[in-house]
């Protein structure tokens, strides 16, 4: 029999749908073509349009949610250049946080703990919503330091000034260190790579699976086999090291990896109300 962790259920919450150019995912396939062959080297490449996803872990001891989706009014407050390269094309009212929780049950205030995977517009988007509750905010603090970085040079990105000026004063709570188990059988795992405070959360359930959560480590599937990212790549040691540490874990018995961004993730997993055990 497994060993009891306190994780009762996993959910998988629904934030709606971001699009962007393939390249900004994964290598693009035209790199591996002859380069002498220019009608393929100019051939222009679809948009591909990625789920936008967070998860909320119900344990004996509180609930933690993984991450925040995108601001609801995405379209009006990001800035004009993130808008044009990373539309969210599919977003109502079902995919604001609040809805999201209704499904399993919960208010925001139900909430025990926020951990972020980092700090970008489609992960921070909504955490102001739990502002007034006063709920942690568990982040690393390289993400801290280097999204306010970016944001105090004017090197915008997918750092978004509104979701930054919403969380003065939130109830943060940095951490500098490479593991930590929040609770049993809920650890955050530091990878970096995508951004310098990128974290992985693994979560082990009181039936013995374990799911692992990568955040944007990894956005597509095809990165595990290919094992490399596109443009949305700041580390390459840091990657090559964190997607080893990964397939390592994954060679563990009923151990299962969840790609936020996995274009076809509902069909894999389903969504909240349901759940996983």
């Amino acid at each position: 029999m497994p060993q009891e962790t306190g994780v009762k259920r996993v959910y998988l919450l629904d934030y709606g749908v971001l699009a962007g150019e393939p390249g900004w995912f994964i290598p693009n396939p035209l790199l591996y073509v002859e380069m002498g062959d220019v009608r393929r080297i100019a051939e222009k490449h679809k948009w591909v349009e990625i789920p936008v996803t967070g998860a909320l872990v119900e344990h004996r001891d509180g609930y933690v949610l993984f991450d925040t989706g995108s601001h609801p009014e995405a379209s009006k407050v990001w800035t004009q250049a993130t808008w044009q390269v990373f539309p969210m094309v599919k977003f109502s009212d079902e995919n604001r946080v609040e809805n999201q929780l209704k499904l399993a049950g919960l208010k925001p205030e139900d909430v025990t703990f926020i951990v972020l995977s980092h700090m970008h517009l489609d992960h921070l988007g909504q955490a102001s919503v739990f502002k007034d509750a006063k709920t942690p905010l568990i982040v690393h603090k390289k993400e801290i330091q280097n999204a306010l970085y970016f944001y105090w040079l004017n090197r915008i990105g997918a750092y978004q000034p509104v979701d930054l000026e919403a969380l003065k004063g939130s109830n943060w709570y940095p951490v500098d260190v490479t593991h930590f188990e929040l609770l049993p059988g809920v650890e955050i795992i530091w990878v970096g790579a995508h951004t310098p405070g990128s974290i992985m959360l693994r979560v082990t359930t009181n039936e013995g699976n374990s799911y692992i959560f990568t955040g944007d480590f990894t956005h597509l599937p095809q990165e595990l086999e290919v094992e490399n990212k596109g443009w949305l790549l700041a580390d390459l040691d840091e990657y090559i090291s964190g997607m080893k540490l990964l397939k390592l874990m994954l060679r563990r018995p009923r151990t299962n990896v969840v790609i936020s961004h996995d274009p076809d993730l509902w069909s894999k997993y389903p969504k909240a109300p349901k759940f996983l055990v």
